[in-house]
């Protein structure tokens, strides 16, 4: 695997910044979003209002995130550098807000010429975004398993936008055809388990065991799961289209994820230095909902309740672990790298107690969400008062770093 990096192959710290920090302000509209609806629009899968509120994480905060994260980690997991890295930041970063932010307003206001704006801007983002992802990952001499997920992740991504941008023109043409809402299913399965859960086994191959000194996952797990999801994801497409029963196709989806949660919180509990490091309650927390999540999705016909433990409990956990540990990590670098000496060590960023507050606060909210499901629109309430606030929390512990970077960096 690729082993060095410098300033010149590394984007600027800007450019994955700009990314986690946008990331929580589409939390903060997704809680806004949660006071002003009922329950009963919320929790409708297939309203304009869940869509919408769906789009503003899978987009606002799962890919901005992930895109950010990608543009950082090329060039240590796969030695890929990205050449005009602020001009393709700037593009897709732009594109990706303010075309969530259409999309999802379009099917909030039923504002066609929203998702007419929404459509041709996303489809810039993921364009130029899978582009050159795509061109890099392919050029890269030494494979790891790492790169051949992301190989994979790039087809699965670029097939889940084409997926949705097809949906999105029909909603917005009012061109609805027999088999609309097969395409729905798929895109959704192409989201979760390819575009979601590909990406994150491919990250979490090479940053659990570099981040924190564990144990490698199996290489029988590393090199053949995300082909078999891929390939279960192609079978489960053909069947929907021709009406076949998809839930063999879906139960061994479910069984990798939980087979994956399991070897990654066996990784992380054989630690070779088991020292305290509050972002591990962050990834196991994940893992844990990631198993949960499936077992729900298996057994019990809930789909909002497994969406919650699934989208909150496991994705949205594992990428502000991730944050957490990426910006301490990206601001170390860029000091030393600058000829500073005198530094603060990748714990004193930010403040380990600012995180577990943020943490307790986040898992409040999980739980009061999950409540909701059950409850009244008060539970509700109160989940959204409690994830808007641990985002703002989690915007504040963010700044606090850079803020730390900027005032080390300008004093040389």
């Amino acid at each position: 695997m690729y082993q060095g990096l410098s300033t010149q192959q590394a984007p600027k710290i800007a450019v994955p910044l700009r990314f986690f920090l946008t990331a929580p302000i589409f939390g903060i509209l997704i809680a806004i979003v949660f006071f002003i609806y009922p329950t009963e629009v919320i929790f409708d899968r297939y309203s304009p209002i869940s869509v919408g509120v769906i789009h503003l994480f899978t987009l606002g905060v799962l890919a901005m995130t992930m895109f950010g994260a990608l543009q950082q980690m090329l060039p240590v997991l796969a030695g890929a550098v990205i050449k005009k890295s602020d001009l393709f930041a700037n593009i897709v970063h732009t594109n990706l807000t303010f075309g969530t932010l259409a999309m999802s307003g379009g099917f909030m206001f039923s504002s066609s010429l929203f998702l007419s704006v929404g459509s041709f801007m996303l489809t810039m983002a993921f364009g130029v975004f899978f582009f050159v992802l795509t061109k890099l990952l392919f050029q890269v001499k030494y494979v790891t398993t790492t790169v051949n997920a992301m190989k994979i992740f790039s087809l699965v991504g670029i097939i889940t936008a084409l997926l949705g941008l097809y949906l999105l023109s029909s909603h917005t043409l009012s061109n609805v055809s027999s088999i609309h809402y097969d395409i729905v299913n798929i895109h959704i399965a192409f989201g979760v388990f390819g575009f979601a859960t590909i990406l994150v086994m491919g990250v979490a191959f090479q940053v659990i065991p570099m981040f924190y000194v564990a144990r490698d996952f199996p290489k029988s797990i590393q090199e053949k799961f995300p082909r078999v999801v891929f390939g279960m994801l192609v079978l489960f497409a053909i069947f929907t289209i021709l009406k076949q029963d998809t839930n063999l196709i879906l139960a061994i989806l479910s069984l990798i994820a939980i087979i994956f949660g399991y070897f990654g919180l066996v990784s992380l509990n054989n630690r070779k230095r088991p020292v305290f490091d509050v972002t591990l309650w962050y990834w196991k927390f994940s893992l844990y909902s990631l198993i949960v999540s499936q077992i729900l999705f298996i057994f019990f016909d809930n789909y909002m309740l497994m969406s919650i433990v699934f989208i909150l409990g496991f994705l949205y956990s594992l990428l502000q672990g991730m944050i957490y540990k990426i910006i301490p990590f990206l601001s170390w670098f860029h000091l030393s790298s600058n000829g500073h000496f005198m530094i603060p060590n990748l714990r004193e960023y930010i403040d380990a107690d600012a995180i577990k507050i943020q943490f307790f606060i986040y898992l409040s909210s999980i739980f009061f969400f999950i409540l909701s499901v059950f409850m009244n629109q008060l539970f509700l309430y109160i989940a959204s008062g409690l994830f808007l606030f641990s985002n703002l929390f989690f915007i504040l512990n963010l700044t606090t770093a850079i803020l730390k970077y900027r005032k080390i960096i300008s004093s040389k």
